[in-house]
């Protein structure tokens, strides 16, 4: 039998990606994981560059960077407090930045995951040359395996 020790899943907080979770923490539990990493990737904007400044709530300017990592790390705290953790593994959120599908492969691979569980958008998200999950699944070294849910 495989084991499978820990868990990556790629969200965009979206419900298709709750349902990844959940299946995640389902298999956590059924296969006594220790890891599962919850990871976000913010692709930033192409007109944008990392010296553009933008005010932040407080009305402190900061780099538009910074203000999108800011507001996804409290996006994560957010997603991530709604979830029952329980059983062996602990349950950890990753912020990057880049190309969605290339940051998840790249960390798949440094992070030595045995497991990539993330959403589907849609039964077209498969069809679609361009989804995110497609090309992680045709280029992930590990198994990966896909979530559909209702949006």
């Amino acid at each position: 039998m495989v084991n499978i020790n820990k868990i990556l899943v790629p969200v965009d907080f979206s419900s298709c990606a709750r349902a990844a979770l959940e299946y995640a923490i389902y298999f956590g539990n059924s296969l006594q994981a220790t890891v599962i990493d919850v990871l976000h990737v913010w692709k930033p904007p192409r007109y944008f560059g990392p010296e553009q400044k933008v005010h932040g709530p407080e009305g402190k300017e900061q780099s538009l960077y910074d203000f999108a990592r800011s507001a996804a790390g409290q996006e994560m705290k957010e997603f991530l407090a709604e979830i029952e953790q329980g059983g062996s593994y602990q349950v950890h959120g990753r912020l990057e930045t880049g190309a969605p599908y290339q940051t998840i492969l790249e960390v798949a691979k440094t992070g030595t995951y045995d497991l990539i569980i993330m959403g589907a958008h849609g039964a077209a998200a498969a069809e679609k040359l361009g989804s995110i999950a497609t090309k992680v699944v045709r280029n992930a070294t590990c198994p990966v395996l896909t979530i559909r849910a209702e949006d």
